[in-house]
């Protein structure tokens, strides 16, 4: 009797053990994610190649399937892409702050990347934002700023940024010390724009012109095809 019982139980276990690893492989639905060290995603018919250790959002999300990883109790996404699978087509790119810092910390030559939120590449034609006349020309002769009570605007006076120029919105940022946050506007050359946000507390304008260079160089260096 005692034998009959257990070989049931262990027929029912077994049998249990091979259902739920049906469920698992196979009940969500979900294909088997091949785990892409370089997400491929595509902005106004430019390819970027971002490596997955920068944890990019895009969107729309539901573009491309994602799902999470621990690791050392971190929670990071892997992104489910094919090698032969094309680009995956989305409206914007961002980088987290957390993802940029790491990045940046890697490399001097991308130290100015610490401090930017939001960095994003939007595919919105936007059209530009006419800058107010007057001003005051900055020290360093390159940038325009034109005050607006408490808040300014900043325009380039030269091409500094892919070639165009950049404009700036800035106001009282609500930070614990006093500081005024900027949105900086610039355009790619395929028309795609670029949003930084900055403190000018932690980026005064004098550092602009090096941060620009190496925001341009960190999306040269994603973009495939594009000199």
């Amino acid at each position: 009797m005692r034998r009959t019982t257990f070989a049931f139980l262990l027929t029912l276990f077994l049998a249990a053990t091979l259902a739920l690893s049906y469920i698992l492989a196979f009940g969500s639905g979900e294909a088997t994610c091949i785990v892409a060290d370089a997400v491929r995603l595509q902005v106004n018919g430019i390819e970027y190649r971002i490596p997955a250790a920068l944890q990019p959002h895009y969107s729309p999300e539901r573009a491309l399937p994602t799902r999470d990883y621990f690791q050392n109790n971190f929670r990071t996404k892997q992104y489910c892409q094919s090698p032969q699978s094309p680009p995956v087509v989305v409206d914007s790119i961002s980088f987290p702050m957390k993802s940029l810092i790491a990045w940046a910390r890697e490399d001097a030559d991308r130290a100015e990347l610490v401090g930017i939120f939001p960095l994003a590449i939007n595919s919105s034609l936007r059209a530009n934002v006419p800058v107010a006349e007057g001003g005051q020309t900055t020290p360093d002769g390159l940038f325009r700023k034109i005050v607006q009570g408490p808040r300014f605007e900043i325009t380039s006076i030269e091409p500094i940024f892919f070639g165009s120029m950049i404009n700036a919105v800035c106001g009282p940022a609500g930070t614990e010390q006093p500081s005024n946050q900027c949105m900086i506007w610039g355009r790619l050359r395929d028309g795609s724009l670029v949003k930084l946000g900055v403190l000018d507390t932690e980026k005064p304008i004098d550092v602009w012109p090096r941060m620009l260079r190496q925001v341009e160089a960190f999306i040269s260096s994603m973009a495939i095809g594009v000199r």
